[in-house]
């Protein structure tokens, strides 16, 4: 009962190696679509670098002095620990966003991907990173939309319903994450596990990153690099450019004077 129960449970996740691919083409589109910001030869440093792939591109693809810091260095994003494409030589500070560690006024680019949407303090986060740029530097920084969070309420109708009606009927036969009844239909928060996706439905609207941005930053241009799958799960469809839709959104910030 308990392997038959547990074979189910794992039928539509995707190996780390998988996950990790998709991840990483939805990433290269993003970084293809914002690379050209940024000064070549620049002291460079990723805020929630993961593993470190962005760093990697901007030493490769723009020859920056790259620097980066991580809450749980290497555990997610692209290169993550226990996937194929594990980034190394690459040093990263463990720290927050909230409190970086470096010195004021220090770096030409400051870059940040998919980090904000999990930060304590969104505020905080932003007034950090407008200390550690120099005022004649460039914020380039990428949260999700709205449309990735129905992409993913979608996904997760699709392929974790029945791991969440294992979940919650045989707890006691298999081992698995706790849900809760009512997150069949309403899943948890992309960012808070104490919040629903309704949260991120409203929070992840392009107007408010913008607004949130805005009170730190000179928003100098708002670019929307594709529509792409959640790459946790199996993929639904092949990643698209459209103008008005796009999983993520990029904006590209200078200093207010």
């Amino acid at each position: 009962m308990r392997s038959f129960l547990h074979k189910i449970y794992t039928s539509t996740f995707l190996s780390k190696e998988k996950a990790n691919h998709f991840q990483m083409i939805a990433r290269n589109e993003e970084w293809n679509a914002i690379k050209d910001h940024i000064p070549k030869g620049s002291k460079f440093l990723d805020v929630g670098c993961g593993a470190g792939y962005s760093m990697k591109r901007a030493k490769e693809d723009r020859n920056c002095e790259i620097h980066g810091i991580d809450p749980n260095p290497t555990e997610h994003g692209v290169g993550r620990i226990g996937s194929n494409y594990l980034i190394e030589n690459i040093d990263i500070k463990q720290a927050f966003a909230e409190s970086i560690p470096f010195s004021d006024k220090i770096f030409n680019t400051v870059y940040s991907s998919h980090v904000l949407e999990h930060v304590n303090s969104e505020s905080k986060a932003l007034k950090e990173m407008k200390r550690v740029l120099k005022d004649d530097g460039i914020l380039i920084i990428g949260v999700p939309t709205s449309t990735m969070t129905i992409i993913n309420w979608i996904s997760q109708i699709l392929f974790l319903t029945h791991i969440k009606i294992i979940s919650i009927l045989f707890s006691k036969v298999i081992n698995t994450e706790k849900y809760r009844w009512w997150e069949l239909f309403v899943p948890r928060s992309h960012s808070f596990e104490n919040k629903s996706i309704l949260y991120d439905l409203n929070h992840y609207r392009i107007n408010n990153w913008s607004n949130i941005i805005s009170k730190e930053f000179k928003i100098e241009q708002t670019i929307l690099p594709a529509l792409y799958p959640y790459p946790e799960f199996i993929q639904l469809f092949k990643i698209r450019k459209f103008k008005k839709f796009s999983s993520s959104v990029f904006f590209i910030c200078t200093k207010i004077k």
